[in-house]
């Protein structure tokens, strides 16, 4: 005698199957989103390292660019640090950026104003500021980690070479 199986318990096993995908998914979705702002974070300590030797080559001062704060400061911060740079133009793109390439002409990532021309201490590599209080050089042009569940949406570059998901204070 041949057993099958019944509608029922084929209709059963699909509900099951459908049920664990559904909390499978989620969990993949984030785990991408954890790996897109790693990625992320490597490509804002690469240009912390091209920064630090764009500096080492500029008598340990900051270039003068332009960012969101004031466009007009000077040329974008991809002139000036490119050269000093392995690994092509990819490092300019946060992998989370949901905007197309023809858009992110300058990167993904902003470059803060305030920090035009500082000097960098020769030996530590951190920034000689009066206040003593740590400011971030670059950050994430926009949100773009919502998605990753932390309480941060942004990735901050400080100097010497440190990401963090936070501001410091």
């Amino acid at each position: 005698m041949k057993r099958t199986f019944t509608l029922v318990e084929l209709l059963v096993v699909i509900a099951i199957i459908a049920l664990l995908a559904g909390m499978l998914f989620p969990a993949i979705s984030r785990s991408r989103e954890s790996s897109r702002r790693t990625s992320c974070v490597n490509n804002l300590r690469q240009l912390g390292t091209g920064l630090e030797l764009y500096g080492s080559a500029s008598r340990y001062r900051l270039p003068v660019c332009g960012g969101s704060l004031d466009p007009a400061a000077g040329p974008a911060i991809r002139t000036a640090v490119s050269p000093f740079l392995t690994g092509g133009a990819g490092v300019w793109r946060c992998p989370s950026d949901p905007r197309t390439e023809a858009d992110t002409s300058d990167g993904s990532y902003d470059w803060n104003t305030e920090a035009n021309g500082l000097l960098m201490d020769e030996k530590t590599l951190k920034l000689k500021i009066l206040n003593d209080k740590p400011m971030p050089v670059m950050a994430d042009y926009d949100n773009f980690h919502l998605a990753s569940g932390g309480n941060s949406a942004k990735n901050w570059l400080y100097l010497p070479t440190e990401v963090r998901t936070t501001v410091k204070r």
